[in-house]
Parts: C-alpha cells; structure tokens; sequence
C-alpha cells in the first residue's frame, strides 16, 4: 500500500468509521476513480487539502465507499418481535403521545418503510400512533429513500395482500403510498460524527441500528453503542442484527449499551440459556460447554485474560466448536493479541464451514450469523 493510498483508508476511516482492509483496496481504486475519472489517491488527498474542494469530495468518498444494499421486511424475524402496543405504553408512561422510532444507517429507507407498514398493522384500525426518523450518512441514499420508489427486488419480502395495501405500482417500480410516507422523516447524520441524539431530537422509545457495527472497529463499535445509550429513552430499546451483536459482544460490548436485541432463532430451534449467563450447574467446568460458558461470564465480568484461558480450554476439548473460537478471537482482541485474533478467528470460520449440528448453543445463534460476524472481525484486523 502506498503512502497516498494509507492517507485516503485513513480519511475514509476518520469520516465514516468504516475500516477498508487491504484485500478491499482495488474497491476504493474504483471508487475513487468515480469520485473524478482517472484520479488517484494523490489527486484525491491534494483536492482534500484544497478548503473549498474538501467538502464535496469526502462527502463524494463516503458516498462511493458506504454499503447501501437492503431490502423491506429484511430479518423478518427480528422485525416481527418488536412490540408495539407495550411501546406505546411506555411513551404514555413518560407524557408523550407517539412512539418515538429512530432507524440508524437507513440506506435506501426500506427498513423505515418497513417499521411504519409493521406499525400501521399492529394499531389497525386505528392510526398509528408513531414518529420514525430515518438516518444515514449518505446524502444521495437518503434522496432515493424520500423517492420512496423501489423495484421489485426490494419488496419481495412484502406478501400480495400487504403490497396492495400500502403499496402502488407506477411504471416498472413500485411508490410507497401516503399512508406510510406520513410516518418517516428522512435527515442526514454520521455516526462517527455528529451529536446523539441526532440535534433537535428527543430520546427515542426504539432504536434500530442493523448491519453497521460489522463494517467498524472495536472502538468505534464502543463508542456508537456508548452514544445510543445517550439517545434512548430510560425505557427504550436498541435492536442490533444479529451479526453486529457478535461484533460488540467480540469487543466486549455485548449487549452492555441497551437492552438486549431479541436474537431470530432458526426454525425448530428454541432458545435456551441466554449466552453469556453462567447457570448455577456449570460453575465447575467439565466439558468444553462448561468451560465456554465460564469464558463468556469472564468477558462479561470484564476479564479477558481469564477469559482466554477458560475458551482455548473448551477449544482444546473441543476444535470444532466454532462459536467458542469467535469468542476466543474476541478475547484476544480485548487483551490487544490481534495476531492470535486472527488466528482463532480463522479456525473460528472453519469449524463453522463445517455446519456441525452438534454444535453447542445452537439454538441461541445463526451459525450463518456467526460466519458472517468473524468475517467482519477478520476485514477490520487485516
């Protein structure tokens, strides 16, 4: 990597807290080459140094390097837990007369769209009593979700009978109808940047923030979850996917700035004992289950360095087991042994390549959710 190339991941990481690894690097070639055909990263820093270009083209670079990919209704499982009415009764607890909703790093507006549709159908036939302010850092995402026209790629998770609903077909695309658009407001805010709440903004009843913790960093990821605890109401709660619980649970974050998001069990699987909760049976280790169970207490008391003793012992015991190797990897992190990370962290994608059904603590995690969540941490430590 050259210097000039080091200085744009750098800015790229300062401005949008996305950590660009080396085997992304042709990616943000590409993209700087959209930015302004043929220029290199030594154009792009000189036109960043420049106090009346820098503006417009970091803004161009964030929009060129940000993922804008969703859908509606997307982890419909997730979506479906969460519980309007008891939500409408927490904000008549504290005087106010709408759900205050707040949809963190919208892309395109589907998932907004989407919580106003889930919404209308949990207060029907009375109007629902709800404000959804969309966010992202993406100026030109945020005019295509005002647009709120969409393909039919993107609403295909939408049954027939919703679709007709709240939904109109308009040449080869489809508009998102009144009814809906009347619930979302749509604004501009950086995660990494700018205040919590977002400024003139109250705290919020429900916060959604999914599939953006695995784009960061361990501290970055800290803080943003830090900053959401600002933003909440005192009985709020903030719903993460599924794979960036992982991310933070890997760099001693699990959970810890919200109330716990309610995890999509894969079907014919039950929820068992909550990960990270030591159950009275298993405080003397024997197993590898055991000795996994104590290594997540550990993290969640704050000791990593115990907490790489007790997982690399259910690893000896067991090698396949892949969710112990995550959290291994995570716990090496949070000792600063980013090496061994990477290393546990590959045997962790291994094991988990192998979809072994004996797998313990299979019904608390998706091991797709998993794989996805170790390959975020292996992107951010290359």
């Amino acid at each position: 990597m050259t210097p000039a190339l080091a200085q744009v991941v750098a800015l790229v990481y300062r401005e949008s807290g996305i950590r660009l690894a080396e085997r992304q690097h042709p990616f943000l070639l590409a993209a700087l080459d959209r930015v302004q055909a043929g220029a290199g990263p030594e154009e792009i820093l000189r036109r960043v140094g420049d106090p009346h270009q820098r503006k417009q083209v970091v803004t161009r670079l964030i929009e060129e390097v940000t993922v804008k990919e969703t859908s509606f209704l997307r982890d419909h499982g997730q979506l479906m837990t969460i519980d309007w009415p008891a939500l409408a009764r927490q904000a008549q607890a504290r005087g106010a007369a709408r759900v205050r909703v707040w949809t963190a790093a919208c892309a395109t507006g589907e998932e907004a769209y989407s919580l106003a549709l889930l919404a209308s159908e949990a207060f029907a036939p009375a109007p629902p009593t709800v404000d959804i302010l969309a966010t992202d850092i993406s100026a030109d995402a945020l005019a295509r979700a005002r647009m709120g026209r969409y393909r039919s790629r993107s609403v295909r998770g939408i049954g027939p009978a919703l679709r007709a609903r709240y939904l109109r077909q308009e040449g080869d695309g489809l508009l998102v109808g009144e009814e809906l658009r009347s619930l979302v407001r749509f604004a501009r805010h950086n995660l990494i940047r700018d205040p919590f709440p977002p400024l003139g903004e109250a705290p919020f009843d429900l916060i959604l923030c999914r599939n953006v913790l695995i784009y960061f960093d361990s501290e970055t990821v800290g803080r943003v979850l830090a900053s959401f605890e600002r933003a909440r109401a005192p009985s709020g709660s903030l719903v993460l996917g599924t794979a960036d619980v992982l991310c933070a649970s890997a760099s001693r974050m699990a959970m810890a700035a919200a109330p716990p998001a309610r995890l999509p069990v894969s079907p014919g699987r039950t929820l068992r004992q909550p990960l990270g909760r030591l159950p009275a049976a298993a405080r003397t280790p024997v197993g590898a289950p055991e000795y996994f169970q104590q290594g997540l207490a550990e993290l969640e008391s704050g000791d990593p360095a115990a907490a790489v003793t007790s997982l690399r012992r259910a690893l000896y015991l067991d090698p396949h087991f892949g969710l112990a190797a995550f959290k291994l990897g995570g716990a090496h992190e949070a000792v600063g042994d980013l090496p061994a990370a990477r290393r546990v962290y590959r045997q962790a994608l291994r094991a988990l390549e192998q979809d072994d059904e004996a797998e313990p603590f299979l019904g608390q995690v998706d091991l797709a959710d998993v794989a996805t969540a170790t390959r975020a941490r292996l992107a951010v430590l290359s």
